[in-house]
């Protein structure tokens, strides 16, 4: 780890509490102030946080990565009560919510390169530039990675929530600037069926976008696999000055809408594993973890965060399931055959 101060910025603020779709719906409002609890409840975990109040954004900064169309449409959706998609009602107060959570990523945005590690209560990733879906109003990974853009840096994002990030993918579609690399379950087996092998961007971003399929019930190892076949060789030669991750604990066996096989160490090793892709590339890491459904997403969180912050995580109450460096999934190994292929014009790998 680095020599800068111990506690390190989590941007939150109560009206994320707002951020939900109703009774009976699988996003659970409550886990933002349950998180927070758990935090301050967790004498390692709060003694290495720091909470800092997130702000809301105006239209100028959501126009970023949306259009000025797209938030007229959210604005009359929440006065009309309507959807904008069948999973995305837009309630009353949400707008503020999501808007909240963009600020806090673009607070983690302004304040990496001091810190080095920030993180938020985000991921919104499904949101694109014209359309929100997948429980996402608006889509503050995109507003962080482009306020970095910007302002001069090189971004890798690395997506590794359980439904691959279509949203964070169209927006940089063509962009050399931004790197998005997204480790899901397959698209064949889970929304929002995309980010198959072939998806690499187009333009001056061909080869830019990396999307890694995932079979159902991959673990640990399956998951180191392409960590050191994919994922930190094109980092390595990406060069990122800032690394954000985002993903939250649906990778995890027990998540309620997914089929992936992490364990509790599993959700560990992809905050340390991220966090030190960054190191390792004198990057700024900012990581976003708002997702996941079911009975653990909370202490999945805290399995990640503690991984980002090098915190050692008590013994896992859950079944380990794989080892690192184990041999992975036959059929992982032919996609990701099939993945250099596709971008060996522009890796070494």
């Amino acid at each position: 780890m680095d020599d800068t101060p111990s506690k390190k910025p989590l941007y939150y603020h109560k009206n994320y509490g707002n951020y939900g779709f109703g009774s009976f719906h699988p996003f659970d409002p409550e886990r933002f102030s349950r998180f927070m609890e758990m935090i301050r409840g967790d004498e390692v975990t709060d003694s290495a946080v720091d909470i800092r109040e997130a702000p809301a954004v105006d239209d100028d900064i959501l126009t970023y990565v949306h259009s000025e169309g797209y938030l007229e449409h959210v604005k009359r959706c929440e006065m009309e009560g309507r959807r904008l998609s069948p999973d995305t009602p837009v309630r009353p107060g949400i707008s503020e919510a999501a808007r909240r959570i963009v600020g806090g990523s673009l607070e983690a945005a302004k304040s990496v390169e001091r810190e080095r590690i920030t993180m938020n209560l985000g991921g919104l990733h499904h949101a694109g530039r014209d359309y929100g879906e997948g429980f996402c109003v608006f889509n503050d990974v995109a507003v962080a990675a482009e306020y970095l853009k910007r302002g001069g840096k090189k971004v890798c994002i690395l997506d590794t929530d359980a439904h691959q990030g279509n949203g964070t993918m169209d927006i940089f579609w063509t962009s050399p600037k931004v790197l998005f690399i997204s480790i899901h379950q397959h698209p064949a087996t889970l929304y929002p069926g995309r980010g198959y092998a072939h998806e690499i961007g187009e333009c001056d971003g061909l080869g830019y976008t990396v999307n890694i399929p995932l079979p159902r019930d991959a673990n640990i190892a399956d998951y180191h696999y392409a960590f050191r076949e994919i994922i930190l060789p094109v980092i390595v030669q990406f060069e990122p000055d800032v690394l954000i991750r985002n993903g939250g604990s649906d990778p995890h066996h027990s998540d309620s809408l997914t089929d992936l096989a992490l364990d509790m160490r599993g959700l560990e090793y992809l905050g340390r594993t991220s966090r030190e892709a960054a190191e390792m590339n004198g990057a700024g890491y900012i990581d976003l973890m708002v997702s996941g459904y079911g009975l653990r997403v909370l202490e999945g969180w805290i399995s990640i965060m503690k991984g980002v912050l090098n915190l050692p995580i008590k013994t896992p109450t859950d079944q380990r399931i794989g080892e690192p460096g184990q041999e992975p999934n036959y059929s992982l190994r032919a996609e990701v055959e099939k993945l250099k292929g596709y971008l060996e014009p522009y890796w070494v790998l």
